[in-house]
């Protein structure tokens, strides 16, 4: 429930806003960490030499590679839960958009991961005309 209340206390603009800066910013991670591990892979050819850098450089790839999945992930859960409430938000009687307060939500535990895409629904009443309806 935690995006409800989110939601709930910042007001579905803002909660919007910071979803985007915050994937965003899991964007620019993965970006570096693919930086990272390019130029892991690139300097294996030249470090043949020492077998314990080479080791120690090859690691360094494979955690810069698994940070970049991880964050490509995260980034692209996060702005499609984002869009998939936001396509939603407008009223469909007066048509104002994420002008409205939070009456419920789907049912989810305080430690689900983003990944799990909780909560799928949110019930909500448009502030403008007291209509109500479902994001999600």
């Amino acid at each position: 429930m935690k995006v409800a209340e989110e939601i709930r206390k910042l007001g579905f603009r803002r909660w919007y806003e910071r979803q985007l800066v915050v994937s965003h910013g899991y964007l620019v991670v993965a970006f570096l960490a693919l930086i990272l591990l390019l130029a892991g892979i690139e300097g294996m050819d030249y470090l043949r030499r020492s077998v314990g850098f080479y080791l120690l450089v090859a690691v360094g790839a494979a955690a810069a590679g698994t940070l970049m999945f991880i964050a490509w992930r995260r980034f692209n859960v996060l702005l499609a839960r984002a869009e998939l409430f936001a396509e939603h938000a407008e009223c469909p009687r007066c048509k104002a958009w994420g002008k409205f307060r939070v009456i419920a939500a789907e049912p989810s535990a305080a430690d689900d991961p983003p990944e799990a895409g909780r909560p799928h629904w949110i019930k909500v009443r448009c502030n403008v005309c007291g209509n109500e309806w479902k994001l999600g």
